[in-house]
Parts: structure tokens; sequence; C-alpha cells
């Protein structure tokens, strides 16, 4: 092998070793001189299919990497969301346990107001909005959001008709069966008053609270597939909780409510067409007498 050729093939080998495989274009043109031995071309060719061989391993450790940073960085995210949830949840947990303690310490102490409990979920919300603002998650993520409204308000319209149908009927059977408490009055005219209005911010505070954030927050805390479904069982759980002082028939009514409007939201991600759902029925069981009638 002549000086000249051995210098240039020093330089390509150098230069593709440093990961410049652009270089390896010269061996062709190395391999093109009329004037190359073929020895010579034998053994270029050889350093030609070996620098393939390193490029195609090369690119291949790459992407090897590339892949195990992207997966090392999901992981580090998905924790990060874990503990994240975690603490939401915790959180949730304390406001809720005090909620209930406030609200059994003012029985046991006969306070007596009917204004009462809604000040103190409106307490209650205040502390759940400071923890979800902590999280500096946007709000969109809890329900908060006009996307999909309408979608959310034509898909929850026909079961909250039938539901709304199916509560008048019952209350008429009552009042042809004479159940005390539920008969006269298909619709009790002493009970359209202000509360059907304090109602509306009600049902706002309790859809962000049960759905928005405890559902969600319990829907990213748990995995596998059956997450959605659990979620779903244990904020209507909560919801239901949260009424207890108000008597256990309410408690047992608002969580199976609770699992319809979870449905819902599972659908839909917005807490528009939950919310409406929800300000229907409750004022319609309201002006119905059947509240009064489970406290």
């Amino acid at each position: 092998m002549n000086n000249a050729l051995l210098k240039e093939l020093g330089r390509v080998i150098s230069a593709i070793t440093s990961g410049d495989y652009s270089q390896g274009k010269k061996i062709d043109k190395l391999l093109r001189k009329k004037d190359i031995q073929e020895d010579d071309a034998v053994f270029v060719e050889s350093i030609g299919l070996m620098t393939v061989k390193l490029e195609t391993h090369d690119l291949a450790l790459k992407n090897t990497i590339d892949d195990l940073n992207s997966k090392n960085a999901d992981l580090a995210e998905s924790i990060k969301n874990r503990e994240l949830f975690s603490t939401i949840f915790v959180g949730l947990f304390l406001s809720i346990s005090l909620y209930i303690f406030v609200l059994f310490v003012a029985d046991s102490l006969n306070f007596k107001s009917e204004y009462f409990p809604r000040f103190v979920e409106l307490l209650f919300f205040g502390t759940c909005f400071v923890i979800v603002k902590k999280s500096k998650l946007p709000l969109t993520f809890f329900g908060v959001t006009l996307h999909g409204a309408m979608k959310s308000i034509k898909y929850m319209f026909p079961s909250t008709m039938a539901i709304c149908i199916i509560l008048v009927m019952a209350k008429y059977v009552c009042i042809q069966n004479d159940v005390k408490g539920l008969d006269g009055a298909l619709f009790y005219e002493q009970y359209f008053n202000s509360l059907l209005l304090v109602y509306v911010p009600v049902v706002v505070m309790q859809e962000f609270l049960a759905k928005g954030v405890i559902q969600t927050t319990i829907e990213h805390v748990l995995a596998g597939r059956h997450a959605k479904f659990w979620s779903i069982i244990t904020a209507s759980a909560l919801f239901g909780l949260v009424h207890i002082e108000l008597s256990v028939g309410i408690a047992i009514a608002s969580f199976l409510f609770g699992l319809y409007w979870g449905v819902l939201y599972v659908k839909s991600r917005t807490l528009i067409g939950v919310s409406i759902s929800h300000l229907i029925i409750g004022n319609l069981a309201y002006l119905l007498g059947f509240w009064n009638y489970l406290l």
C-alpha cells in the first residue's frame, strides 16, 4: 500500500472513530481510483464494511439511550404526579374529617341553624380550593371548563329527565297510598322559597369538590384499568358521608345520585352538565317533599 493511500485512509479512519461517519464516502472514492491495487482494494473495502457496522451499532446505541432517557423522564413525571395527587388526597381526607367533626360538635351542642351546614360547606370549599391552587394544576384539570359543555348537557338531559319523571311518579304513588309525610299536594307551595336560589352555589361547590377534585384525584392516585370505577364509588361514598349529618336517608340518596353524576362526569370531564343535572334533580326532589321526608 503506497504512503499516499495509507495517509488518506488514516485520516478517514481517524474522523470515523471521532464520530464523523460522513467521511465514509471517501472510502468509496478510494475504491474507485484506477491505480489502486487489488490487495489494497480488499483492505479498504473491509474498512468500509467495518465503518458501516460501526455506524449501525452507534445509531442503535444512541436510540437505546434516547429511549431510556424518555422512559426515565416519564417515570420521574409519573412519580411526581403520584406524590402530588397523594398530597391532595391526604389534604382532602383531613378536610372532610374536620368538616364532619365540626358538624357533629355543633349537633352535640344543640346548635341549630338551617344555614350552618352551608357555612361549614363554604369553609370546606375554601380549604379544598387552596389545596387545589397549591397543586399548581389548571382548574380545567378539575373539570372547570366550558369545553364540551354542550355535549355534556345533551348527554345528561335524557337520563336526568327520566329520573325526574320517576320522582314525580313516585310522589303520585305516595299520594294515592296516603304515605305519611308525602301525602297532599304533588308540589308543596311553601317550598318555593329562597332555598331554591341558595341551592345553586351549593350545587356548584359540591360538584367541584365531589367530582372535580375528589373523584379526579382518586382516579389519578389509583392504578389499574378499574381506577375510574373505584374513583366513582369512593367519591360517591364520601359525598354521601358528608350528608350523614342531615340523616341516614339523605346520605344514602346522596350516595346513589353521586354514582349517577360520577358516571356523567367521567363521560364529559366538565362540571357543566353534572351541575345542571344535580340542580334539576335536587330542586325537584325538594319541591316534591322528598328531602324533608328523609330528614
